[in-house]
């Protein structure tokens, strides 16, 4: 799952070329990636949730997001989870005004990729 995607995130800066930076664009805008969620209700008819968001050290907030399983088990989530593409995900989230700065994938890796969210939302 997605092992292009998390190849390319992690390339070091000073080794990613333009042309890796385009192709990180074209596979995350094609992505299944594993999102965390809280629950929030779920009845027989009905089921809300609502992405797990983390911090940085500046208190901005970021949807969680992990390329596969084995970065999940790294971070030790202890959520229920969701596979979700990033098409959706965007759709998802367009009107969430500033409840989010971004999005974050595999952030307990050694390599990872944050995302403001206008740039996000602007792949779609």
């Amino acid at each position: 799952m997605n092992r292009k995607l998390k190849e390319l995130i992690s390339l070091p800066n000073e080794e990613a070329s333009p042309e890796d930076d385009e192709l990180l664009v074209e596979e995350l805008k094609k992505a299944q990636l594993i999102m965390p969620i809280e629950v929030i209700s779920h009845d027989d008819d009905d089921f809300n949730f609502k992405p797990v968001k983390i911090g940085d050290d500046d208190k901005n907030e970021f949807i969680a997001l992990f390329t596969d399983e084995d970065e999940l088990i790294k971070a030790n989530v202890e959520f229920s989870v969701i596979n979700i593409s990033t098409k959706n995900l965007a759709e998802m989230i367009k009107d969430t005004g500033d409840e989010y700065y971004g999005i974050a994938i595999n952030t307990f890796s050694k390599y990872s990729l944050a995302i403001p969210l206008s740039e996000f939302l602007n792949l779609f």
